[in-house]
């Protein structure tokens, strides 16, 4: 059984790893820098819009089969640390792509591009069962939230500077050796991140088979815990409402003709205010409970959509951008740490399973129609649309979850 001394060697060596593998995702950024990629290799609309898409859609659907096979797993970080690898090696292919591909056959190296995209962040969805479940065994149950917060947060700090420092890369080296370079910092960054996360202390846990299959089991979780499907109701809510903050930017753009520093501004602020709190979050969640975390974040993105609504001049959209990064931290840290707060110990790889799923797929599937209700409709409409289905996650979230944590203190040593 794992001591408190190795809950916290496994709290530090966990948190490294999550810090890094963030900062090693600030170089090569889902919204600001594998889009510009893109777009340099020619890439459309479309096929730059596919490239949330593919990662919304990647975290969620795979994570049903991951959570299938983890569920059979006496000891999940074996299992991990064979399988990350198919989510962080093709950051180090899109170096190869830009530093060979890119100048010679940019058709070629566009497909290239998006062949990874799909093989990493499927990988992702589909180890992250796994992992959760992994974390809920390695860091004590009364730390969760704070583990998340840490390594959360120092991860967003340390992507403000990885950040500088790719805008610095991409002004001094020629396309596109200079994405070449932002890649192989990712890749070095995801390395320094694996051997943290090989460094975990996991003892082995007996499997529990469930009744009728794993398949069969997930209708039966939402059957017998109506607070935890009432959670993914508010889930589905809130993940649809991530519309609004997808056209923040181009928004800001039309409607006030700013100039692209202020863009990198905005960006600036989405990321401090989100690992600033990230680290109150923490704290917060283990004493108060994930739920009122979750709350407080569904309450900044609707301040955050009120501002896009009837701000007058873009330095109101310095705050909306702000909260937009304190929803995005509170669903990170208190949106996963609830999971494990929901699950019985037997039944966290379908609990984990679920919740991704439900949580990212609206995600996915909201830009997409967000999109087509900005050229039919315009922006204004799809903030309003945003701000109801916030609001009504919020109070869905409100009146219909129970906090599902136990509030317990350390053990003593040598017991679990």
């Amino acid at each position: 059984m794992l001591s408190r001394r190795d809950y916290l060697f496994n709290f530090i060596v966990n948190s490294l790893d999550y810090a890094f593998f963030s900062l090693g995702l600030a170089f090569a950024s889902v919204n600001t820098l594998l889009p510009l990629f893109a777009s340099r290799l020619g890439a459309t609309n479309v096929q730059i819009g596919l490239i949330p898409a593919l990662a919304y859609l990647g975290w969620s659907i795979p994570a049903l089969w991951g959570g299938r096979h983890s569920s059979r797993l006496e000891r999940k970080l074996p299992f991990i640390l064979r399988y990350t690898a198919f989510e962080r090696l093709p950051f180090a292919g899109f170096a190869l792509v830009a530093f060979f591909l890119a100048s010679v056959n940019p058709a070629l190296a566009l497909w290239m591009f998006f062949m990874l995209l799909a093989v990493s962040f499927f990988a992702m969805g589909y180890i992250g069962p796994a992992w959760m479940e992994m974390i809920g065994k390695v860091i004590h149950p009364t730390r969760t939230g704070s583990y998340f917060a840490a390594g959360g947060g120092i991860g967003a700090l340390m992507g403000v500077w990885g950040s500088r420092v790719a805008e610095r890369l991409l002004e001094r080296f020629p396309f596109a050796v200079n994405f070449g370079y932002c890649f192989l910092l990712t890749s070095l960054a995801m390395a320094i991140s694996y051997f943290f996360l090989s460094l975990t202390r996991e003892e082995p846990e007996p499997v529990t088979t469930q009744p009728g299959g794993y398949f069969r089991s997930l209708p039966r979780i939402l059957r017998e815990n109506r607070s935890f499907l009432n959670y993914l109701v508010a889930r589905v809510l809130l993940g649809a409402g991530f519309m609004g903050g997808a056209f923040y930017t181009v928004y800001v753009l039309h409607r006030f003709q700013v100039p692209d520093g202020m863009i990198a501004q905005y960006n600036a602020f989405l990321l401090v205010s989100q690992g600033l709190s990230n680290l109150l979050w923490g704290p917060l969640g283990d004493r108060r409970g994930q739920k009122m975390v979750i709350l407080m974040g569904a309450a900044a993105i609707v301040t955050s959509n009120m501002l896009a609504i009837f701000s007058t001049s873009p330095w109101g959209f310095y705050a909306a951008f702000a909260l937009f990064g304190v929803n995005y931290s509170a669903i990170s840290v208190g949106g996963l740490a609830i999971l494990l707060d929901f699950a019985p110990r037997g039944e966290r790889s379908g609990y984990v399973a679920l919740g991704s799923f439900v949580s990212w797929l609206p995600a996915f599937v909201a830009p997409l129609v967000g999109g087509v209700m900005a050229d039919l409709l315009g922006y204004q409409v799809v903030f309003w649309l945003t701000l109801i289905l916030n609001a009504a996650g919020l109070v869905w979230l409100f009146f219909g979850v129970r906090e599902p944590k136990i509030f317990i203190d350390f053990l003593p040593e040598g017991k679990a």
